[in-house]
């Protein structure tokens, strides 16, 4: 009784509450670590509900997940630069509880309620993200330029006039659409989805981020060999429109994003993709030094920062993994994402709910290119998940178990 009637209350709201929260990753209070909105709400919510909170036993690619992070966490024991590893082992712990959470709130929540808030939240972060972005086009005139200069939701990154709307990278913001631009993609079912697909196309190319916008085309070409005919024509219908909204909005901006793109596509081969290779080879090299174990965690950024005087990133989640957690740490998150793409499979979402497999699609090729070791849009992405997985293996277990009694 209990029960149902804390599902009721729960209804859609934290649901949208929390993704509308997590897109506001960039607004928190620095205390050793970041505080962010969606902390403290998952804090709240915990007090409010903690006498009825559980955890369910956790699923065999969780193990593994936690078993990466202990390994992670432990290499930073034995590591150069103790402070750095302290400080993510202290974000590890603060981003583990916060998921935990998530799980329990959307296991309270009903699928049709969790697709409701997806669709809010996408079209209220896409369309507050392309109004800043605009915002910042005009404060700084019709021909922006400069280098790692932001206005609002512009970053002008070497004269490109680059969209980052309510997040601080165009890379990452990306990456935070990607969960919306797969969720409209697969559900191109009336106005609000169309319109919120229309946006997820126009603020995602106005990023100009190679990789991502890479990896959602990619997915746009998997799920057109999975769909049938008529999601094909609705498919290339709405991102031709999408093509010439975005080519009249830069006419009446005055900005020639053919000129844009070109460019962009040309300087992979002078730039070294924005210097990544040189940092891939140089995460090379120190992983070559302690292979087993690795650097430590939070370490590569101190070690190229004694080397170079700047402290930078991997921007390779899987590189950044090997290097500061060694070989075994890597085993450990290699075969967290095998078995997560299994479970997805066995629970038949490729076929049933295609957005979650397309997003994990995005999402891997995606952290080739960037560094998110404990990224909340990755986190909540895979509570969603486990959602799902349990809603669909139990219709799979009912189906089997209908057929054994017939």
């Amino acid at each position: 009784m209990e029960r149902s009637q804390i599902n009721k209350n729960t209804s859609m709201w934290p649901v949208f509450l929390l993704l509308f929260f997590i897109t506001l990753s960039k607004y928190n209070l620095s205390i050793g670590f970041s505080l962010k909105i969606y902390m403290i709400f998952l804090g709240i919510f915990l007090c409010l509900y903690f006498r009825d909170f559980y955890f369910h036993t956790p699923y065999h690619y969780e193990i593994l997940l936690l078993l990466f992070y202990f390994t992670y966490c432990l290499s930073g024991a034995f590591s150069q630069y103790p402070e750095s590893s302290i400080r993510v082992i202290l974000g590890v712990i603060l981003v583990l509880g916060c998921y935990f959470i998530m799980r329990y709130i959307l296991e309270l929540t009903s699928i049709s309620a969790i697709e409701n808030s997806i669709a809010n939240v996408g079209i209220i972060f896409n369309v507050i993200s392309l109004l800043l972005y605009i915002i910042g086009i005009k404060v700084t005139g019709r021909f922006p330029t400069g280098v790692e200069v932001t206005s609002y939701g512009l970053l002008l990154d070497r004269d490109y006039p680059r969209l980052i709307g309510l997040l601080d990278d165009p890379n990452i913001f990306i990456f935070f659409n990607t969960l919306f631009f797969s969720f409209y993609l697969t559900n191109l079912k009336g106005f609000k989805h169309s319109i919120g697909f229309i946006l997820c196309v126009i603020t995602s190319l106005l990023t100009f981020s190679r990789g991502g916008i890479l990896a959602l085309i990619l997915v746009v070409i998997l799920y057109m060999l999975l769909a049938n005919f008529s999601k094909k024509i609705k498919m290339m219908t709405v991102s031709l429109l999408c093509l010439v909204g975005i080519y009249a909005a830069g006419s009446f901006i005055q900005i020639d994003f053919n000129e844009i793109i070109a460019s962009r596509i040309t300087d992979f081969s002078t730039d070294g993709g924005s210097g990544r290779f040189e940092l891939w080879s140089q995460a090379i090299n120190y992983f070559m030094s302690i292979p087993l174990l690795g650097i430590g965690a939070f370490n590569f950024s101190d070690y190229y920062a004694f080397e170079h005087n700047e402290k930078l990133y991997v921007h390779n989640t899987y590189l950044e993994v090997l290097v500061e957690s060694g070989i075994i740490g890597f085993l450990f998150y290699i075969s967290f994402l095998l078995m997560l793409v299994i479970t997805l499979f066995k629970a038949k979402l490729h076929k049933e709910k295609p957005f979650i497999v397309l997003t994990l699609f995005a999402f891997l090729i995606q952290m080739m290119s960037l560094s998110l070791m404990i990224n909340e849009a990755f986190f909540s992405f895979l509570a969603l998940t486990l959602r799902y997985i349990t809603v669909y293996e139990r219709k799979e277990v009912d189906v089997y178990d209908k057929q054994q009694k017939g």
